[in-house]
This record gives structure tokens, sequence and C-alpha cells, in this order.
């Protein structure tokens, strides 16, 4: 009797938790979640386009490579053709190789954090070389009380989304234990009113908590993790020194009449969209420091575009942005140090 008892007793428990499941995943889709494989939604709303390259098989052999490109908008496809760029470089200077694939995962707004996670989504894929430039999209999460701010930037909505979905790699066996942590973090939020900072602009009433760099130490952990993973993988890393330009003696608003210090491009971003100007700047320079400091411990591949660009109008749309004959200078550069290293032979 005792036994038959036990045995109903874990049969009803064992149906209540499928039908738990099945009840959880159903609410879910109804927000986008695969019913199956609902971990994608980290690819699906946050990074659509990782899923394709994830999923790729990439081409092998002594005639091949395979190159990532790691980054915020300068080095998106869109804005600077890097890739296109590279590739007409590299085969002038290898004509033995027949074929560059590049992967340019480099999106608008994106930072350390972004490309530490799309690279963990590529961590079964093999790169010949993996490019990584960005440091200027970190400036936004400063824009907060030091109380506020969150070394995961979850005081700002995109990431503490994130960081919940990451931090459930169960999530494809079995979707309940997130399922109800994100019920508990939608209540805790509602009941304290929490507030979160913009990941695409910087309130006003905020930016001058700016001045204070608090991500120096999240970027530094960030870039650490891509380039032990680098390591790991046997991904020959290139941290590359983030340029930009404050024009000398000009004290930048944020307003159209800063054009006039740029080259005139299609499209600009005002320095304002990461904080006020004198902040953006230091924040820069301290993501470099950062950047440096990690090539050092690591010995990682690392090019220094900031010496190298020159700072010129002619050269930046805006304080970071790259005209066309900046593009061009920046690829011809980058791409004679890669092919200076023999990277590729």
């Amino acid at each position: 009797m005792l036994c038959r008892k036990l045995v109903l007793s874990l049969s009803f428990i064992g149906l209540l938790l499928i039908f738990s499941e099945l009840i959880f995943r159903v609410s879910l889709v109804c927000f986008g979640y695969p019913f199956l494989r609902p971990a994608q939604y980290l690819e699906k709303k946050y990074y659509p386009f990782m899923q394709s390259i994830e999923e790729a098989r990439m081409e092998r052999g002594a005639d091949t490579r395979n190159i990532l490109i790691l980054g915020g908008s300068v080095v998106n496809t869109h804005w600077s053709r890097l890739e296109m760029r590279l590739d007409t470089l590299f085969q002038r200077a290898y004509p033995e190789i027949r074929k560059f694939n590049f992967y340019n995962v480099a999106m608008p707004g994106h930072n350390s954090l972004d490309n530490l996670i799309k690279y963990k989504l590529l961590r079964h894929q093999k790169f010949d070389l993996v490019i990584y430039y960005e440091a200027i999209n970190e400036n936004r999460a400063n824009n907060i009380t030091a109380d506020r701010f969150r070394g995961d930037y979850g005081h700002i909505k995109w990431y503490d989304e994130i960081s919940l979905l990451v931090s459930h790699p169960e999530m494809n066996i079995t979707i309940m234990p997130y399922a109800i942590h994100l019920l508990y973090r939608s209540v805790r939020d509602k009941v304290s009113n929490r507030l979160y900072i913009s990941n695409d602009q910087v309130d006003p009433n905020y930016a001058r908590f700016g001045k204070d760099i608090k991500t120096a130490s999240t970027y530094y952990n960030n870039i650490k993790d891509i380039a032990s993973l680098a390591s790991q993988k046997h991904d020959p890393l290139l941290l590359v020194k983030y340029a930009s330009y404050f024009p000398d003696g000009v004290k930048l608003t944020g307003g159209s009449d800063d054009k006039k210090y740029f080259t005139p491009c299609y499209v600009t971003s005002p320095v304002t969209t990461w904080g006020e100007p004198e902040h953006v700047r230091r924040g820069i320079l301290t993501h470099n420091e950062m950047l440096m400091k990690v090539q050092h411990a690591h010995k990682t591949y690392f090019f220094d575009m900031a010496q190298a660009l020159p700072r010129d109008s002619t050269m930046f749309c805006d304080v970071c942005h790259l005209s066309e004959a900046g593009a061009q200078y920046f690829a011809k550069e980058l791409s004679n140090y890669v092919i200076s290293q023999g990277i590729f032979r």
C-alpha cells in the first residue's frame, strides 16, 4: 500500500511538472520565445543575425581564411564596408589564398558585453582572425549615479533582460526556472518602480554623472574574457585601439553646429549620443587603456589605430565614425598590420 501511494504521488508530481512546463512554454511562445528551443530567444530578439553564422558550415583549407569582426557601428558593414575593403587588400597581398570569408557581427550601439556574448555564441566556430574594434558605446552606461550603476549593465533594460537569459543555460531542457525568475523580476520592478536608463540615448538629467568612468573594470573584464576564449579556441585575436577626433580648441555641444568641424557624411551621430563631450573623450581614453592592459596580459595582436589614423576632420564624420577617406585609410592601415604580422601564413 505504501509503495503504491509513493508511486501515485511521484506520478502526480511528474505529471504536474510536465503540465507546468507546457503551460510556461506555451505562455512564452505568445511573447516570441521558440517552443522547442526557448534559449534561442537570445538570438531571436537581441542578436537576430547570429543564428545563421552559428549554424554555418565554414569552408576550411589552405586556400581559405575565415575572419570575424567584432565591434560597433564604426566597423559595421553598412557604415564602413570594412570587410569589402579588407577583402580587396588581402587578395592583392595573398594571391595564393582563394577566398577570404568575412563574418561581420559589429552592430551599431553594441559594446564590449554584446561582443563578448556574440563571440560566445560562436564558440564552436573556428576563425583564422578575430578583429575587435569598439570603445565608445560603453560610455552610455556611465550616465547614472554610482549607487545605481551595475557592473553587468543591468541598470539598462536591454542588458538586464539579456543577463537573465544568459543566467539560465538550462532553458532548452526546462523553462520553469527562467519563467519563475522572469515573473519574480517583473513583479519586483513593478513594486519598486525601478527605473532603467536608455541604451539608445542619454537623459540630459543624468549626463553629468558620466564624468565618473564607471565602466572601466567591466570593459576590461569583457575584453579579457574575449581574449581568454580566443586563446582556448586558438583564434588569433587582433585588438585595435580606438580612434576618435575631438577638434582642438572646440567645445562640441551635440548640436547641428558641430557638423562644420567634420566631413559631411550621409549619417552622423552627435557626441551627446554617448554623453557630455568631455566625458565621452575620457571614456574612450580609459577604455583604450583597458584594451592595452588586456593585450599585455594575453599577448594578443594589437594595432594602435588611434595613432595611425590622422586626427584630421577629413577622416571623420563625427567624433568616431569615418568618412570615405577615413574608412579607406583605416582599412589600408589595418590590412598592412595584418600582412606585416604574417597572421595568414
